[in-house]
């Protein structure tokens, strides 16, 4: 599983300070997050790691090619949102690409789900509005491939307009047909990997 270093990941912190001294309407987006994030990794000249990303790519394999000792790493990088923060069983909520392409196919969908082999680096964000004003608040989390796989093609199941199932580490994946079957993830935060929550360049 690829991980920034320690120095990547206060370069990115404190990016996500500065785009938010610039725009304070709400979260930074996906695709600025991809540039933020292949920032930081380039920014730690130490580490010799080298990423291959290109702008608006629509690569659905990997979003970030990270290249470090000869070893290739499939990065896909996401926002996401953290959910059920009052109910004590915490988890991370994630889109995929659409897989309208596969028609419906079930099995054809979880061989492909299954067969993904990149990690997801999620910066999931809240806003929080005080007092001493609006604080943008983010965190990193790191995801391997296997947590995503592992789906039983026979045991999806529909409810109401979704299909759904989870595989053995209770991620639960959602196709949603009326989406152009786009595919969900609910993961427990108990199983990620996760860094404090981070807010003008520093820890809260």
């Amino acid at each position: 599983m690829y991980r920034l270093t320690a120095r990547m990941e206060q370069h990115f912190r404190q990016s996500m300070a500065d785009y938010h001294r610039l725009f304070d309407g709400g979260r930074c987006q996906g695709w600025e997050l991809e540039e933020l994030l292949v920032k930081a990794i380039k920014a730690d000249t130490s580490a010799n790691h080298l990423p291959r990303w290109q702008a608006a790519g629509h690569d659905d394999k990997a979003d970030v090619l990270i290249v470090t000792n000869g070893r290739e790493h499939h990065v896909q990088i996401k926002s996401g949102q953290i959910k059920g923060m009052s109910t004590g069983e915490p988890w991370l909520s994630l889109s995929g690409h659409r897989l309208g392409r596969f028609g419906g196919d079930l099995v054809a969908i979880s061989a492909y789900l299954n067969d993904r082999n990149a990690a997801i680096i999620s910066v999931p964000y809240r806003q929080r509005d005080d007092a001493n004003g609006r604080q943008h608040i983010y965190r990193l989390c790191y995801l391997p491939a296997p947590l995503m796989q592992g789906i039983d093609p026979a045991a999806w199941t529909r409810q109401g307009k979704q299909f759904i199932t989870r595989n053995q580490h209770n991620v639960e994946f959602s196709l949603r047909p009326s989406m152009s079957w786009q595919i969900w993830w609910k993961i427990p935060l108990a199983a990620i990997d996760t860094y404090e929550e981070f807010a003008d360049g520093h820890f809260i």
